[in-house]
């Protein structure tokens, strides 16, 4: 046999020879490691009763929260699109913070969405219309340093329905500029019905759905150019509703605290807290 043809046999079958003696090696991605620290993240999701594609943004949400235990507060906003009732609907969760949210937030491109801080991107868009994105946006705010502490202090009148909230911010940290704070009530476990795909569940547990805030929707002046542990205290107060039947639950029910910049260019979350109503 001539060499000619001993080398071209050879630049044949030698790359075979490699593919098969090579194995894949996975690559394996650790998840970040994320501080141990006071710092807790807001999500702020856009859903409706009659959205089909909600059940999937819920079901996330959830998962984030079992991920990250008492770092995460949950706001779902009942807006225009896709939050009317369904055909088997009780209740109907839109109220007109939730339009007025839904609105101040555009623009976004479809339901589910959920802002993350209120961070924009490089679109200068704050939603994010893709749940598997959820939980990545979630981890990057823990990253970032804790900047404030945010003490929240409830106590509810069973006779009265009167909420009486007291609030401190403590910054770790000078923060330069203007601050809003918002405050929103929320409930969880009503169980009504929902769109999901083409069918509609009779029994859907709904949480952490927005009922009412108490402040304005786009939030209250809370200060400008804070000080590092300069103390800065808030009361407010609010009597629930005991209409409709079956809403309201004081046992279901949470108040969502967030203290955010206020400057055109940052809207984003310096610190959220959370804390039931009825203790």
């Amino acid at each position: 046999m001539n060499m000619r043809l001993v080398l071209i046999r050879f630049l044949l079958v030698f790359p075979l020879i490699i593919l098969l003696s090579c194995e894949e090696i996975p690559i394996v991605i650790a998840d970040p490691v994320i501080p141990d620290s006071e710092k807790v993240v807001l999500i702020e999701e856009l859903t409706g009763a009659s959205c089909p594609n909600c059940p999937k943004g819920s079901a996330a949400i959830e998962n984030i929260l079992t991920k990250f235990p008492g770092r995460v507060a949950v706001v779902g906003i009942h807006g225009d699109f896709l939050s009317n009732p369904t055909a088997k609907s009780k209740y109907d969760f839109r109220h007109p913070k939730d339009k007025s949210l839904e609105n101040w937030f555009q623009p976004w491109f479809g339901k589910p969405s959920a802002s993350i801080n209120r961070v924009k991107d490089e679109n200068d868009m704050i939603m994010i219309d893709i749940p598997e994105l959820w939980q990545a946006a979630v981890e990057n705010e823990l990253l970032k340093p804790h900047q404030m502490n945010l003490l929240l202090d409830t106590k509810f009148n069973g006779v009265t329905r009167k909420l009486d909230l007291e609030i401190a911010a403590i910054p770790l940290i000078d923060l330069a500029g203007s601050y809003n704070i918002s405050i929103f009530l929320t409930e969880s476990d009503i169980i009504d019905a929902q769109s999901n795909g083409a069918v509609i569940i009779d029994a859907y547990n709904h949480k952490h759905v927005l009922r009412d805030m108490m402040t304005k929707f786009d939030g209250d002046n809370f200060g400008s150019d804070l000080k590092k542990d300069a103390i800065i205290k808030k009361n407010y107060a609010y009597t629930l509703p005991i209409e409709p039947a079956g809403l309201w639950n004081p046992a279901k029910m949470e108040v969502v605290v967030m203290i955010s910049r206020a400057t055109p260019s940052d809207v984003s979350v310096v610190q959220a807290a959370y804390k039931k109503v009825e203790n």
